[in-house]
């Protein structure tokens, strides 16, 4: 089975794969040649310039070393987040730059990943968290800052809200606007007003019956 890895960047992703069935006419450009890859290895300008240039396949035979090659020439970013769900099974957004986002941060110096999700969430959102799921999944986000390009490695773990919390506090200093608890066949209103990253995290909770056309 192959590893894939997805780095997104603006409004659209690279994903780096052996599967080659995977290739679809959603890709605006599919880098097959070792020349061709190298060259994005060594530069993947594209993933900085702000521009839009759709999304991109690359195929090649060890998926994890090719992502290991480009990670060699960015400057990262460790970050950890949370998938939040309270005692109605609903899911916990933050609204701020004009898109719906989920509570996530950098992780302080010495501190355990895990530790450092749990308090972004909480400083984000105002909410207490009761537990924490310890396996997480993993993104990439591909920015620039500073004149550095800098590649986010957020990870996401699945946690519980403690019981009885109504009263939800945004981070304004965070430009975070409103949070807010959303129920689950809800989730397809928020499609278009939300990062694909963002909503390829909340598919896995659509409900069957409620989920967009053309979502897998």
């Amino acid at each position: 089975m192959y590893c894939n890895y997805k780095i997104y960047y603006n409004d659209s992703f690279v994903l780096i794969s052996g599967d080659r069935t995977q290739i679809n006419k959603n890709f605006e450009r599919i880098l097959t040649e070792e020349k061709d890859i190298k060259d994005f290895m060594a530069n993947p300008a594209v993933l900085f310039d702000k521009e839009a240039h759709g999304n991109i396949f690359v195929a090649c035979c060890k998926p994890g070393e090719t992502m290991c090659q480009i990670l060699d020439n960015l400057e990262i970013v460790i970050a950890g987040g949370g998938i939040v769900t309270n005692e109605f099974d609903e899911l916990l957004l933050i609204f701020r730059r004009g898109k719906w986002d989920m509570a996530k941060g950098k992780i302080e110096l010495n501190e355990k990943i895990i530790d450092g999700a749990v308090r972004e969430v909480e400083e984000e959102t105002g909410v207490k968290i009761e537990s924490v799921i310890e396996k997480p999944c993993t993104t990439y986000h591909a920015y620039k800052m500073k004149g550095k390009n800098c590649l986010k490695e957020t990870s996401w773990f699945k946690m519980k809200a403690v019981p009885g919390q109504t009263k939800l506090i945004p981070q304004t200093e965070e430009d975070i606007e409103e949070v807010r608890w959303v129920k689950k066949a809800d989730l397809p209103e928020y499609h278009t007003i939300t990062y694909p990253l963002i909503w390829d995290l909340l598919v896995p909770y659509i409900p069957f019956k409620t989920k967009p056309e053309g979502t897998c």
